[in-house]
């Protein structure tokens, strides 16, 4: 699990430092910032093979994907920096009598280094002189010849060897069930990695053998096709009796390997031009055509010719979305709306016993989100009933699903989140993609494939849509079907919009802007007047407050729901979290700061908020009228401050933006925890005069260690 906003504050820090070093060296672009289409190994691959480099990174698929120009894979952790304070250091801490007869010398010295906590990875040294940086690098064709197997099929060797889409969570089942690791069908246990691998390479190496071989009796061990040699070389590694496996299972078996085998694809470079001259010759993509585009494939899923023909609106808002993702301003989430209709939320710390926030506080406006695509780009058609997930649900309202929740027996029971499809022929689309990316090849046959009808803008928004959300259920993550309601369902109860016709991601910015704090009821001229940066923070405090305070209403005075609302310290808490005046002080603290129940959920259900709300406004493309504050945030410092371990100071907090927060809201903020402390005193004072024996703390070695989460704050020390 990822800290929370981890990806956004990625994200700012290399904008940060490209720009740093270009106005430090304005005539070269030293640092250049690229958002994949898709998968990010074979696009780094495919950039590095353009210009002619290597990449580095922790994945060893970077050694088995290739293409022409690329020079091979560095692994990050095998960089280590030297120089000559560094070689005194290791000197003198070498010399000492001892002398090891296992590692090589190069191994040692850098052990010494990895101890001493410098000079390995990618960020040199502070405090050297005449630095040297050492690297190992990895070639496919090296690979390629030292396993003797054809550099082509190096894909399928990673595959068959084990890759993320062949492994499994559980591996102690050998069967071809969807989640099922498939490396135990193919080794004994006891094989080490380079075991595993020696083993395919020679049962691929020795298929190729006999049919090459121009003997009579090898005519009928001829393969004709990739798929054939993957049929074969499945066959081959199978550990277990082949009479005890079905042809149906053998069949999911090839499938999967297929599905392994073409996440290394990467198509042929056909152009002459070479280096950095051959990127963004389309101007929406570094690598690739219009047409090839996986980016632009993934949002015009329903690009037909009528939907070609509609307002050219469509197109525009397709343009400018592209634009957004390579800019670092989309959130790829967002994509795999427009292209799975699915949507996975990030998972953050907070109470399992409690309904994850995710739902309480992100649905509400990820659904603003689904219509808002869907009214401009259409979203993907609805699968058929036969398709859906086992466990999936088709959510109608909050209540429904936490009646579900309620009715949840085993709340343990991890579920598998992976479709199965029951299509005849699994595999006819693989092979079709096989066969445009190699070319075709002698003995495959491809049927055509269907065509899409094309349909109306009148038929795509009558029909209703859905967006599978992955959301965490008690403690386990499963699939609800949110229904998608239109756009014009929605604006009657926020906005009314002059002319529907026109997208409203394409209106104005202040148009934009406005839809935006109707959606959050925070339609307010002081919110508009805020600092940019400061505006989201604003919008994320009141939709939390606004929300649990709605909550605890609908809940008929549900007790627990009634504690579930912000108060106003803990709102001035979060205020002051953000470094408004200078930047944060990221030292460590001298203790660890302790970590309560409460603080840990009031962490998450920001934390959610914001990540719905910048997700939001980036739909609407109002990332300049709303910039991201995450790195001006700390999450020690709010836990400081809600635990009363940093005392506040009222400088930390901008009035301007305080007045903001709280404007025509006090209704629907909490009790003050003052107020609440001075209760359970009175309380404990009845207790005593009244003879009530009281609860001893050592039986609450939990709360102690503060609750659920105490042991965390034993990590930061």
């Amino acid at each position: 699990m990822l800290p929370p906003m981890m990806y956004t504050a990625c994200v700012q820090a290399l904008q940060r430092l490209s720009k740093t070093i270009g106005r430090h060296d304005v005539a070269s672009n030293v640092l250049e910032i690229h958002f994949a289409d898709e998968e990010g190994d074979p696009y780094a691959v495919e950039l590095a093979a353009r210009l002619g480099g290597f990449v580095v990174g922790k994945d060893s698929d970077f050694v088995v994907l290739n293409s022409d120009g690329y020079l091979g894979y560095v692994p990050l952790d095998e960089m280590v920096w030297t120089g000559l304070q560094l070689e005194v250091d290791v000197v003198a801490e070498e010399d000492d009598g001892f002398q090891t007869v296992v590692n090589s010398k190069a191994k040692k010295k850098a052990a010494l280094l990895q101890r001493a906590g410098v000079g390995h990875g990618i960020i040199p040294p502070e405090d050297s002189r005449e630095l040297q940086l050492t690297v190992a690098t990895y070639s496919p064709s090296t690979l390629a010849s030292h396993l003797q197997i054809p550099l082509s099929l190096l894909p399928l060797l990673g595959a068959l060897v084990g890759n993320d889409f062949t492994g499994s969570r559980d591996s102690s089942s050998a069967t071809t069930a969807q989640e099922t690791n498939l490396q135990w069908l193919f080794f004994e246990r006891q094989l080490t990695l380079s075991q595993r691998i020696t083993r395919v390479a020679s049962a691929i190496k020795n298929l190729l053998a006999a049919a090459l071989s121009p003997s009579p009796k090898n005519k009928q061990k001829q393969v004709h096709s990739v798929m054939e040699l993957i049929e074969r070389s499945v066959a081959a590694l199978i550990v277990r009796p082949l009479d005890t496996i079905s042809s149906g299972e053998r069949s999911k078996v090839v499938e999967r390997i297929v599905e392994a085998t073409l996440q290394y694809a990467i198509p042929k470079y056909e152009s002459d031009v070479p280096g950095p001259d051959s990127l963004w010759s389309s101007g929406i993509c570094a690598l690739h055509d219009v047409d090839a585009c996986p980016l632009v494939q993934y949002i015009s899923h329903s690009d037909t010719a009528a939907v070609l023909e509609l307002a050219s609106s469509a197109h525009d808002a397709r343009t400018l979305y592209i634009q957004a993702y390579r800019a670092g301003r989309l959130d790829p989430h967002t994509l795999d709306i427009m292209h799975s209709g699915t949507f996975w939320y990030r998972q953050f710390l907070e109470n399992p016993d409690l309904e994850t926030v995710s739902r309480s506080l992100g649905r509400p406006l990820q659904i603003w989100s689904y219509a808002l695509l869907d009214d401009a780009l259409g979203l993907p058609e609805n699968l058929d009933d036969d398709d859906l997930s086992v466990g999936e649900e088709t959510v109608v309202s909050r209540e429904e699903a936490e009646e579900a929740e309620d009715e949840d027996d085993d709340e343990d029971e991890l579920i598998d989140v992976v479709e199965e499809s029951d299509e005849e022929d699994p595999l006819a689309p693989l092979r079709g993609v096989l066969e445009k990316l190699n070319g075709p090849a002698d003995g495959i046959t491809t049927e055509p494939t269907a065509s899409i009808s094309s349909q109306s803008r009148d038929s795509r928004l009558s029909k209703s849509k859905s967006i599978v959300e992955y959301i965490r259920r008690g403690t386990r993550l499963a699939p609800e079907e949110v229904i998608v309601p239109s756009l014009a369902q929605l604006l009657p109860n926020t906005v009314d919009l002059e002319d529907s016709d026109i997208p409203v991601q394409l209106r104005s910015p202040d148009e934009r802007f406005t839809f935006l704090l109707r959606i959050l009821d925070s339609d307010h001229v002081l919110i508009r007047t805020l600092p940019a940066e400061q505006r989201i923070v604003v919008l994320t405090v009141r939709w939390v407050v606004l929300s649990m305070h709605l909550r605890a209403q609908e809940s008929n005075s549900n007790k627990d729901r009634a504690k579930e609302r912000w108060t106003k310290e803990e709102v001035q808490a979060f205020l002051a979290s953000f470094s408004w005046a200078a930047p944060l002080d990221l030292e460590a603290a001298e203790e660890p700061v302790p970590i309560t129940d409460r603080n840990v959920q009031l962490v998450a259900q920001i934390s959610v908020a914001l990540d719905a709300i910048e997700r939001l406004s980036q739909v609407l493309l109002l990332c300049e009228q709303l910039p991201s504050p995450v790195l001006r945030f700390s999450g020690r410092l709010f836990h400081s401050y809600l635990t009363g371990f940093k005392k506040l100071v009222p400088e930390a907090i901008p009035d301007r933006l305080w007045h903001a927060s709280i404007e025509q809201l006090n209704y629907a903020l909490g009790e003050s925890t003052a107020k609440n402390r001075k209760r359970e005193k009175r309380k404990e004072n009845v207790n005593r005069s009244t003879n009530v024996p009281e609860r001893s703390t050592k039986s609450k070695g939990m709360a102690v260690l503060g609750g659920k989460f105490g042991l965390l704050a034993s990590l930061d020390s």
